[in-house]
């Protein structure tokens, strides 16, 4: 019987160990519990998103937009014409309660008209793909949608 108990004790003690993680084998992942559902996960301590569909801020910690209307930025709770589902928010790095000092620098960054995922490409440094710099910026030939003057 106490060869069983010595191969109990000998298990548990291997199993505790095995089980016990160290600072340097942990991953610490912290999320902003106040993201919303059509929001991408925000790190912890993260207070905005850029919206640049709307041209203006969503406040996570308040769950308001501050967007500008009539020259002066304004806290909403909802903005009539728009679906929260077809924004592409971006999270900011930015503390504190005038998100909007920071507007023509986001404004560059984050244009209202690129496609899904080329925002990821730009901060990564990648550029556009071929083709979206004239569909984003102009560039073609010829007066109107830069498509030239018909059948030549």
């Amino acid at each position: 019987m106490k060869s069983l108990f010595k191969i109990g004790v000998a298990f548990g003690i291997s199993l505790a160990s095995w089980a016990t993680v160290t600072p340097a084998h942990a991953q610490q992942v912290n999320l902003n519990i106040n993201t919303p559902s059509w929001g991408p996960a925000a790190p912890t301590g993260s207070q905005y998103y850029y919206i640049p569909e709307v041209g203006g801020y969503y406040d996570l910690r308040d769950q308001n937009y501050i967007v500008e209307r009539q020259g002066k930025w304004q806290h909403l709770r909802t903005i009539s014409g728009y679906s929260p589902s077809s924004f592409h928010p971006v999270v900011i790095d930015y503390r504190g309660t005038q998100p909007w000092v920071q507007i023509t620098r986001h404004r560059e960054l984050y244009p209202v008209s690129l496609p899904p995922g080329q925002v990821k490409r730009l901060e990564n440094g990648k550029g556009l793909p071929p083709g979206q710099a004239k569909k984003l910026y102009g560039g073609g030939h010829g007066p109107g949608n830069g498509k030239g003057h018909g059948k030549h």
